[in-house]
């Protein structure tokens, strides 16, 4: 027969028992008692899952601005894992990335700083891989400014008489890609203001032609995954081993190629410019206008002023790009409860 003392006597018994799971569960993983190569593994696999913020991050929401990454907080274990750490990127390539939000060294690249002693000066790098983003589908505007930083790059670059080795890598990921049904994207179309994008020219291909006068010892691009075999693809190939020849000096500039040091082209393409970003600001807008009678059902169901601030904010509308009948206006969108909270 089981008494009250014998259950309580068996109840501490099992709490004691799971205060040891407890506590061997809360000890230090024995990493130092590995081997070394399974330690690699693990540094490896902690490093790349780090390397760049999620693409939520980066899309949805607004990063640090001007801040740089710290080194991996592997280098804070203990020395030894800093010194394992530091002898497995030794021969890394430094990743540089450049998104619509700028451009920034991430927590991997400036462990590899770290590790091969050298500077933030381009030159003194000896592998870069510049890493595009694309921009975001639903916020073509997103163009505007992953262009803009890439000329400032590009600025940079040239400054450097001769870069060791480089290399720009078109990342897709799972909220935005480079490419739609096999073809590369064409925001950055060089027509007028109502002019079609030309079937040869893309995004993917603009970009490389920015980079062709920057000189290089060894240089390559590579292409987004999504490029299915095509006349146009066929077009972007050629085009990549042209400029590869370039950068390395293997065959002359080609003239065509746009410079910031001919003024009379510099003058054109700005104008191209405004003409481009005019463009993508009103279609960003009219994306974004359409969103918002999806989200209110034309306007039956209205926002919370915090809604629409949360909108506002992602999505960048640019509404003063649009026709006054194009966009209803705030009111029309969002519950005011003040009679002098209006649009």
């Amino acid at each position: 027969m089981t008494t009250s003392k014998d259950v309580v006597s068996s109840d501490t018994a099992m709490e004691a028992t799971i205060s040891d799971q407890d506590l061997k569960a809360s000890e230090p993983f024995p990493l130092r008692q590995l081997p070394l190569e399974l330690r690699r593994k693990i540094y490896r696999h902690n490093l790349m899952a780090t390397r760049n913020p999620s693409p939520k991050a980066i899309y949805l929401k607004k990063l640090p601005d001007g801040s740089r990454d710290p080194p991996s907080p592997l280098l804070l274990v203990n020395s030894q894992v800093r010194t394992e750490v530091l002898d497995l990127v030794q021969t890394w390539p430094i990743f540089l990335r450049v998104t619509h939000q700028g451009i920034q060294f991430g927590s991997v690249a400036e462990t590899c700083f770290i590790a091969q002693q050298c500077s933030r000066d381009y030159g003194s790098i000896p592998h870069l891989v510049v890493e595009i983003w694309p921009p975001h589908p639903d916020r073509p505007t997103d163009a505007i400014d992953i262009w803009r930083h890439l000329r400032n790059l590009r600025a940079e670059l040239r400054a450097v008489p001769l870069l060791q080795r480089i290399s720009f890598l078109f990342a897709d990921n799972e909220m935005a890609s480079w490419t739609h049904n096999g073809n590369a994207i064409a925001l950055l179309d060089s027509g007028g203001y109502d002019a079609e994008p030309l079937a040869w020219c893309n995004d993917v291909t603009y970009i490389m032609d920015l980079f062709a006068r920057i000189s290089a010892a060894s240089a390559r691009f590579y292409l987004p995954h999504g490029l299915k075999p095509g006349e146009t693809t066929e077009h972007v190939r050629t085009r990549l081993r042209s400029v590869n020849a370039m950068m390395m000096g293997r065959i002359p500039i080609v003239e065509e190629t746009y410079t910031e040091e001919d003024e009379e082209r510099a003058v054109f393409q700005d104008w191209v410019d405004d003409c481009r970003e005019r463009k993508l600001r009103m279609k960003g807008a009219e994306i974004a206008r359409d969103k918002l009678d999806v989200m209110t059902r034309q306007g039956r169901m209205q926002l919370t002023q915090g809604q629409w601030e949360d909108f506002i904010a992602v999505w960048s509308p640019h509404f003063e790009s649009l026709l006054f009948q194009e966009f209803k206006g705030k009111l029309h969108y969002v519950y005011e409860d003040h009679p002098l909270d209006s649009a």
